[in-house]
């Protein structure tokens, strides 16, 4: 008897999906979902037009498999997104641990100059966290977001900076968030302009910002 056309329709897309990885490998398959999320994030710049179907199709691998790693599409989008957080704040942290460990503006300072080195030679990367339209989410679950990683950490370094004797002028709550604002706007501003790239000018408005900011 000849297989019906459904049939042979299934075993072809059957056939197209990658083979299920050996017992052990599950992470070999959630860093492919990831990579193949990052991937269609640069194409289509929002989570909402991201389709779970089109990440398994890309990964190799049928749409409920996304499941057994991640409960819906935003967890996708902010594992995928964490991953270069987490490689963000490891440089700033670096650098941080690389400065004077008396002088806590020196090592705020440090943190603020390594996030825009890190902008500057991971552009890509950089305007995918920055540029991704995210699905609004209520504030219990907002708590989880990745960027916690970059806040938590300056906020430390300014309370670090309060124990020493300084004072943050403005809002307390709202610091972490000016000095994310103030380099991120910088960064951009020093990619899209069409002048000389000296990131000296980077490192010097770095002091600026800490000078409006801290006071003794």
């Amino acid at each position: 008897m000849r297989p019906r056309e459904g049939s042979r329709r299934a075993v072809n897309e059957s056939a197209a999906v990658r083979a299920r990885n050996p017992r052990g490998q599950g992470e070999r398959l959630r860093e492919e979902l990831l990579r193949a999320t990052e991937r269609l994030l640069e194409e289509v710049g929002s989570e909402d037009a991201l389709s779970l179907r089109a990440v398994a199709r890309a990964a190799g691998v049928a749409a409920p498999s996304i499941y057994r790693h991640f409960s819906d599409k935003t967890e996708l989008v902010w594992a995928t997104l964490e991953v270069s957080y987490e490689r963000l704040a490891g440089a700033m942290a670096e650098a941080a641990a690389e400065a004077d460990a008396e002088d806590p503006v020196a090592r705020l300072r440090a943190q603020l100059r390594a996030y825009c080195r890190y902008a500057v030679a991971h552009p890509a990367t950089y305007r995918l966290l920055h540029e991704t339209r995210q699905t609004p989410v209520g504030p219990e679950r907002l708590a989880g977001h990745p960027a916690g990683l970059l806040v938590r950490s300056w906020q430390r370094a300014l309370t670090a900076c309060e124990d020493a004797g300084w004072r943050v002028r403005g809002s307390r709550s709202e610091a972490p968030y000016v000095l994310w604002s103030a380099v991120h706007g910088r960064v951009m501003l020093w990619q899209v302009m069409p002048s000389r790239k000296d990131a000296k000018r980077l490192d010097r408005f770095v002091d600026e910002i800490l000078q409006l900011l801290l006071e003794r």
